[in-house]
């Protein structure tokens, strides 16, 4: 390899450097605005899972009142 070709791949190593750290730069700062932490998402969480599990059980006891409940035919 001559110096030329050296220095060329010095030159590309460092620009692909600096375009890593800004990428890197980038995924920082929408991970701090954009994404919602286990901790924030907890409360959350429990809420939601509450709540499908009322539904879950009143569909669950309306089927079971109407099988249980049949008229004798």
């Amino acid at each position: 390899m001559s110096k030329k070709d050296d220095h060329d791949l010095l030159i590309e190593a460092t620009t692909n450097i600096k375009n890593i750290r800004v990428n890197v730069v980038e995924i920082k700062a929408k991970l701090d605005n954009d994404y919602v932490t286990k901790e924030e998402f907890e409360p959350v969480k429990k809420l939601v899972y509450g709540l499908v599990g009322i539904i879950l059980l009143t569909v669950v006891g309306a089927l079971l009142a109407v099988i249980i409940v049949q008229p004798n035919l």
